[in-house]
């Protein structure tokens, strides 16, 4: 496997976006969205062939124009949903977002229409998200002015609204896998505020995170209350939820604007992605749930002999020529991850042995 990455595939239009699948338990594979004005686009799944390491390209034509955002649902692996825009009579841009299925055959691929998002009232759908375990058949879509959680069990149906603040930018969206599923993240010019689903209130604002926009930010799989944001100021700063005042931890790992951070599994370890065209792998032990793992004496005396990795910047991975706006971890192999710049470079690529097993033994 380690032999077949790198894995550079070039894509003839522009893109933005790359997310796993998630639904698929045993091929890797990514989801990646194009953006042409004037060409017809498309949602691109691409399986990962371990064992000939042959990267194989489903497009399904996208009727809706540019894709902005894509996310899959975790529960049900053919349904996804795409934020778009396109210009109709010439003049006028006309956004949305819309729950798709994966059908049709390998052949003849199509997205089978579920429904669209339409209650934003025209103002853009910046980010959708899928719910995590325990909060199946439910998703959650951030616009200009208002946060939505839809009913997707059966059908699509709005369950539950909220207004935005005015003269707000939301930029991110994330769903928090702690607190039984009833809270998400909104990253919004320098702030951040977790909204609790059950009563669509903000419960919480972290003034002032970032000293220009925040571009994104992800919850620790495994140590509830942490969160990483990233942003403008060329750096990835690290949350305890609870205590917002300063973070508890500042990384400068861009020279320009970063624009995508994801925990692994492995909560010691967070991709980043910049415009600097640059995707970086982060360790941060001091904040990862296996922390504050009680230490035996067996353990602590392997960890005299093990040279311990350094805090920080890991690894940089340079294969990319333009801006990486997207990066994402496999769901299926957890040392494995995808990038993706604004000129259509995708690129699979996987931790070192050395950092994995410096990890896992």
């Amino acid at each position: 496997m380690d032999n077949i990455l790198p894995k550079i595939h070039g894509i003839e239009h522009r893109c933005r976006v790359v997310c796993p699948l998630e639904g698929e338990q045993d091929v890797v594979s990514f989801l990646v969205g194009t953006q042409s004005m004037k060409s017809d686009n498309a949602v691109h799944l691409y399986e990962l062939d371990e064992e000939y390491g042959e990267l194989g390209d489903i497009s399904y034509p996208h009727p809706e124009g540019e894709i902005w955002h894509i996310a899959s649902s975790p529960s049900t692996r053919d349904l996804i949903s795409t934020c778009h825009s396109h210009v109709a009579d010439q003049v006028n841009l006309v956004s949305g977002a819309t729950v798709w299925r994966l059908a049709g055959s390998k052949e003849e691929p199509q997205l089978e229409r579920i429904s669209g998002l339409d209650a934003h009232e025209g103002s853009p759908v910046r980010a959708t998200e899928w719910g995590p375990e325990g909060c199946e058949g439910q998703l959650c879509s951030l616009g200009d002015s208002s946060l939505i959680r839809w009913d997707v069990e059966d059908g699509v149906r709005e369950h539950s609204k909220c207004d935005l603040p005015k003269r707000s930018a939301p930029s991110a969206l994330r769903w928090n896998p702690h607190s039984s599923g009833n809270q998400v993240g909104v990253a919004s010019d320098t702030h951040i505020r977790l909204h609790d689903l059950r009563t669509m209130k903000c419960v919480t604002v972290l003034d002032s995170v970032h000293s220009h926009n925040v571009r994104d930010l992800d919850f620790n799989p495994n140590r509830q209350y942490y969160m990483a944001t990233c942003g403008d100021d060329c750096t990835t700063k690290f949350w305890d939820c609870r205590s917002c005042t300063e973070p508890l931890m500042t990384i400068t790992n861009h020279s320009h604007w970063v624009w995508k951070v994801r925990y692994n599994l492995r909560d010691q370890l967070v991709l980043t992605a910049g415009s600097d065209g640059k995707v970086v792998l982060l360790n941060v032990p001091t904040l990862a749930s296996e922390s504050l793992a009680p230490d035996d004496e067996e353990d602590e005396e392997e960890r005299e002999v093990k040279d311990p990795l350094k805090e920080g910047v890991l690894e940089e991975y340079d294969k990319h020529e333009d801006s990486v706006y997207s990066v994402a971890w496999s769901t299926v192999d957890p040392w494995l991850f995808a990038s993706l710049s604004h000129d259509g470079r995708l690129v699979l690529n996987r931790v070192s042995k050395d950092i994995k097993f410096n990890i896992i033994l």
